[in-house]
């Protein structure tokens, strides 16, 4: 098997080199116009070959397939087929659920700006300063750890 003239001029290129030198820290360099940034182990020279040589055994790396009989290779399609559409019954109820909370909110804010235009502008009223305010909260299925900040402060 022959290696491609890539990888043979840079691992002669490598032989070459002492290897004092090939595991100096290289700083920021530019290869083929994208920004790279150096992990301070390899040269970009030395880092390509070795990636060139591990796509070439990346074949070696994976893992062997199992070696299954029909029926139990059935069998577990079967059970992953089962499983994905719970899992998908469960993501469309969480969907549903989320969907309702957002429309009871819109509601509420609905009827506070029919009620009081005030009290909805005071409730609208944008934060200088705060990208997140500590009042907004991702609606959660479960209580969070630490359930009140006695110690919060609106400034």
């Amino acid at each position: 098997m022959t290696l491609p003239t890539t990888i043979t001029t840079t691992t002669q290129s490598i032989k070459n080199t002492p290897i004092t030198n090939s595991l100096k820290l290289a700083p920021l360099t530019l290869t083929r116009g994208k920004r790279t940034k150096s992990k301070g182990t390899l040269p970009p020279l030395v880092q390509r070959a070795v990636t060139q040589l591990s796509v070439l055994s990346a074949s070696r790396k994976q893992p062997k397939l199992l070696k299954v009989s029909r029926e139990d290779f059935i069998k577990h399609q079967t059970i992953h087929h089962c499983w994905s559409i719970y899992q998908k019954e469960l993501r469309e109820k969480r969907n549903v659920q989320l969907k309702l909370q957002y429309k009871s909110t819109k509601n509420a804010m609905d009827i506070l700006q029919q009620l009081s235009p005030k009290m909805f502008e005071a409730a609208n009223v944008p934060e200088d300063g705060k990208r997140f305010p500590m009042e907004l909260k991702v609606p959660t299925e479960f209580p969070p750890n630490k359930l009140w900040n006695y110690t919060f402060k609106k400034d």
